[in-house]
Parts: structure tokens; sequence; C-alpha cells
């Protein structure tokens, strides 16, 4: 779906070379014959889906000469440090129908990038609330492999910083965590190592819902907001659109977005992501748990529903004020966001198809 043009004045950006490489250089790329366990109509549709990924001519995710001419300080503020510092940075993400390794030893790490306001907190907690499954967050000083609280290990994986700390810390490799949660994407995703690869996932949300809980959430701490319309506030030069495709892509605020880079946002998330929608919660919580194999203990079989529908008051929803779809104010910040937009439409179709494989009959989320 194409958004149309926008009412709204054009937004100037500096124009940066953009020079791409093969994936290869960046991803690992797995030889494994494609043995999943599933039933044969099941693994048809897998199959077809994995062949046609590696007919794709993914491109890298990060533009090298960008970030050699970009001060380390803008680098580090979008996409935090990006590890380890070598020209051809293995970043080992699993493709996302790979089977999943037998050896407990060299068994693959759950992988759940945080877009912000997706209901990231949520679903960390489910996963190690409900389904047990431990993961990395630093609660006190200094940074340790111990298991500090319930399924918290004490090392940090949504800063910079603590992404190298975590380096320091060989803290994949120690096979203390189920799953690590973080925003920067390049730089977390270069934690894992050929002994454990990172098996990814993440929840997308409409963009100009995502836009408008991002705007009202900033407009209660700057004052200088609060006279602006969210479609005013989206053509500011300030705004950082179309913030996924950008973090897929390596590409900073400065630089235009183009075709090349939608194209390259859409082939990394479809070959090494599987999905959620943020608006369908329940739904997306059943799929992960069928597609990871997760498991409740029998006293917390209607955990993650009842968490979902709100047990929690600090998980509570709060619905935000937007422009009515079709309004001039829509197709502004719709125009804004046309990337992301697209991306999208994309993982919607993908979590139809994922729904399909992993279908409620066989898989219930309780």
């Amino acid at each position: 779906m194409t958004c149309s043009e926008s009412m709204s004045p054009p937004r100037t950006r500096r124009s940066l070379a953009v020079i791409t490489v093969p994936l290869s250089l960046l991803l690992l790329c797995l030889n494994a014959p494609f043995m999943p366990r599933y039933s044969t109509e099941q693994t048809k549709t897998v199959k077809t889906l994995r062949r046609r990924l590696q007919e794709v001519p993914v491109q890298d995710l990060v533009n090298q000469r960008l970030l050699q001419s970009t001060p380390s300080k803008s680098i580090q503020k979008y996409f935090g440090h990006i590890f380890p510092k070598t020209e051809q940075m293995p970043f080992y993400l699993r493709n996302t129908f790979e089977p999943f390794p037998d050896d407990y030893d060299h068994r693959d790490i759950i992988f759940f990038w945080h877009i912000p306001k997706t209901g990231g907190e949520l679903v960390k907690y489910i996963m190690g609330n409900c389904f047990g499954l431990r993961r990395a967050e630093k609660i006190k000083n200094p940074a340790s492999l111990d298991e500090v609280h319930d399924f918290i290990i004490n090392v940090d994986t949504s800063t910079p910083e603590g992404i190298a700390e975590a380096h320091k810390l060989k803290l994949i490799d120690s096979n203390m965590v189920d799953f690590i949660s973080s925003r920067y994407v390049l730089s977390a995703t270069s934690l894992f190592t050929s002994q454990h690869l990172g098996r990814a996932f993440t929840i997308l949300r409409h963009p100009i819902d995502a836009a408008a809980s991002n705007f009202y959430t900033r407009k209660r701490k700057n004052e200088d907001l609060r006279s602006l319309t969210l479609a005013e506030y989206t053509t500011k030069d300030y705004y950082v659109d179309n913030w996924v495709t950008r973090q897929l892509t390596g590409t900073l605020p400065e630089e235009e977005l183009t075709q090349a880079h939608l194209d390259s946002a859409k082939h990394i998330l479809t070959a090494k992501y599987f999905v959620g929608i943020y608006e369908q919660m329940d739904e997306t919580v059943r799929q992960l748990k069928a597609f990871y194999g997760w498991r409740a203990p029998e006293d917390q079989q209607m955990c993650a529903k009842d968490l979902i529908n709100g047990s929690n008051p600090k998980f509570t929803k709060t619905q935000r004020p937007k422009p009515l779809r079709g309004s001039s104010d829509w197709t502004t910040v719709a125009n804004v966001e046309k990337w992301d937009m697209e991306l999208y439409y994309l993982a919607l179709e993908m979590f139809s198809k994922q729904g399909r494989i992993w279908d409620a009959e066989m898989y219930s989320l309780v």
C-alpha cells in the first residue's frame, strides 16, 4: 500500500553516499539441512518460504562509509556501540525457519528486538514470569552473571554501555540467559556467537499509533510540544521518521530513505524475524509460544492470558488520541512514516502466514 503525498512542506535532509555489500559479510548464513519437526503440510509451507528467502539478494545492514564519516557520538546515540569493531561484523542471527539445534550447549538464544511503544515490557514479563525464561537485566552494580532476581541475570543489554559490558562478560556463551532484549538491533545482535546463535522476534505496531503514543509521552515532559498536533510534530526537523526501517538498515536520521532501504529492510525482516503484532497481543504470544516451544508450569497456565487481559495494572494500555483515518492529518503522518507503513503491512502478511503454520487448533495459548 502506498501512502498519498503529504500536504505538509517537504523536509530537507543532508544527502549521504550509500554503498552496499552482500549480507554474507554481516550475517551468518547457515547451510544446515532443513529438517524441522513439523507436520507434512507445515514442512511443505516452511520449505517454500525458506526457498524464497534463499533467492532474495538481501543487502547489508550497515553503510560502512556512513559509519566512518559520522561522529561516533551520533552513531552511539542512535545505534549504540557496534561490536566487534571490524569491517565484517558477524551478526549471528539464524534464519527464522532454520531448525532448532538439539544440543543444549549450542542452543539458540532468543533475541527480542524491542521496538519502543509495542508492549515490550509486558512481553518480557510474560516470558519470565509465565514461561520461566531467564533474561539479561541489570539490577545492581557491578554487572555480573549472577541471577539477582527470579529469571534475571545481572547484565544490561538495553544500553550501549551495557552491551559493551555484556561483550566483556561473554554473556551469550555463558549459557546463563534464555533471551536478551534491546532496541539497539545492530549492537545487540553482535553479542551472538557461532556457539550460540540468535533466534529473533519482534513486535510491530501501526506506525501512526506508535507515533501518537511516543508524541503524547514526550508532550507530558516537554512544554514546547504542547501546542503542536501530532501531524505538526512529525514534520519537524528533529522528528526521527521511519525508526524501524532506519534501525534495520543502519540508516542515520540525517540520511534520506529510498526504496532500496525499504527493500533491504523487508528482506531482513522476512529472513531473520518472527513477527508479532501489538494490536493482536493474544495471538502474538500464542504464536511465539508455539514457535519457540515455550511451556508454562501447571499452576501458570492462565498467566499469559491474564496479563494480556489486564490482570497487572502496570501493563494497562493507555489510549492516545490520533488523527481520524483518511483525514489530512492522518495523510500527513502516514506520508512521513511511509516506509514503516510498508513494513507494517508486510508484518501483517507474515503474521497471517505464521498463524496458518502454527494454527490455533494445534497450538493454543493456554
